[in-house]
């Protein structure tokens, strides 16, 4: 394995074991599963679960991918890493599209254990491996092969085989050297197959991304809004600002990752660009202290919405004020009698509606003489 991506899904309900999450694992070339049931996600049994699952049985990869959660972020993890060779990379925050492999296996792996659990929730767990065996088993897009050919060199027993049996002419596999030899070319063959798909699908999978992308790139030095929706207790998000700055680009570490320094510590953080929207302002010189939280005035605007090219929207207009009427946009006098109000002859009013009585109240049958004394119509 050359590389594989982790996280964590969860919390679930708690089992009858005792678990509450999910720890997933997938191999970026082959597309195989793994998922492990954990009690908790500390760095320790995450460690331990990863170590003694997956890493035992194919070996250690040359890159382990997560994002940035505090029990991958550990140094339990980076010591892990370091004994077994292995590279650690991450995603930026608050951007799963970087790990995009893994979390799509986790929606799956929920939707798939929505449907097999029972009402009471409690044994989730016990449908785990027959998910993973059913994910195996299947042909994946991208590669045109299953994730079990690809990795074990053959395909896995279903249910359905082990109902309707083997074929009786199917050949038995050789035993010794001669099996071995064959499955290596068998495993370098499907890989070989695999490898072409998956530079199709990349492609038609970056070029499907673009159309929807007109983000912009910034300039070392340059200032930037930060988006970071954080909730604060005691204050109502929808009324607060989710946007930080200005902040200082610092510098550029790839096509579209940014190092920003943050206010007031300055603190120094890997973000993408999808995150960042530029800042029009009030010029600020380098090595004067930044802002922390967005305002919207007429000297400082603050982006609305977050999107692959983030807008900046304008402060309120003097126009805009007018709209709320006179009361609102012009003053008035503080002390003196106040006129007294006419109606204006040119102002509109509201038109009133024609009341009617109801049908069946304006024609009914009294049988007295003369008039009746519910003045209805007389027989």
């Amino acid at each position: 394995m050359e590389r594989v991506g982790i996280d964590v899904v969860g919390p679930f309900p708690h089992s009858e074991r005792g678990n509450r999450y999910i720890l997933t694992a997938m191999d970026y070339f082959t597309k195989w599963p793994e998922a492990y049931c954990l009690p908790n996600q500390e760095a320790e049994t995450i460690v331990d679960a990863i170590v003694g699952g997956m890493f035992s049985r194919f070996g250690a990869p040359e890159v382990i991918h997560t994002d940035q959660g505090r029990n991958f972020e550990s140094c339990v993890f980076a010591a892990m890493c370091d004994k077994l060779g292995s590279h650690k990379t991450r995603t930026t925050p608050l951007h799963p599209q970087s790990d995009g492999l893994v979390e799509r296996f986790n929606r799956t792996l929920a939707q798939q254990l929505a449907i097999v659990t029972a009402k009471h929730q409690r044994d989730w767990d016990d449908h785990v491996p027959l998910v993973l065996m059913a994910y195996r088993s299947a042909v994946q897009d991208s590669t045109s092969c299953s994730p079990a050919l690809l990795m074990l060199g053959r395909e896995i027993r279903t249910p359905a085989e082990m109902m309707v049996g083997k074929p009786p002419d199917a050949p038995a596999g050789p035993p010794g050297l001669d099996y071995a030899r064959k499955l290596q070319d068998r495993l370098e063959s499907a890989h070989e197959f695999a490898r072409n798909p998956l530079r199709s699908a990349g492609a038609r999978q970056k070029r499907n991304y673009d159309v929807h992308v007109r983000g912009r790139h910034f300039e070392v030095e340059e200032l930037v809004w930060v988006y970071s929706p954080q909730r604060k207790k005691g204050r109502c998000p929808k009324l607060d600002s989710e946007w930080v700055g200005p902040c200082r680009v610092l510098e550029r570490l790839g096509e579209v990752v940014y190092r920003v320094q943050l206010p007031p510590r300055g603190r120094k953080v890997a973000l993408h660009r999808d995150r960042l929207a530029p800042y029009q302002g009030i010029a600020v010189p380098p090595g004067q202290e930044l802002g922390t939280r967005g305002t919207l005035d007429s000297a400082v605007t603050t982006p609305q919405t977050l999107s692959n090219n983030p807008s900046v929207s304008a402060g309120p207009s003097q126009t805009e004020l007018g709209v709320l009427g006179p009361a609102l946009s012009s003053p008035s006098p503080a002390h003196g009698p106040s006129a007294p109000s006419t109606p204006s002859p040119q102002s509109r009013r509201r038109p009133q509606r024609n009341r009617r009585p109801p049908g069946h109240l304006r024609d009914f049958v009294c049988p007295l003489g003369g008039e009746g004394l519910c003045g209805g119509r007389v027989v």
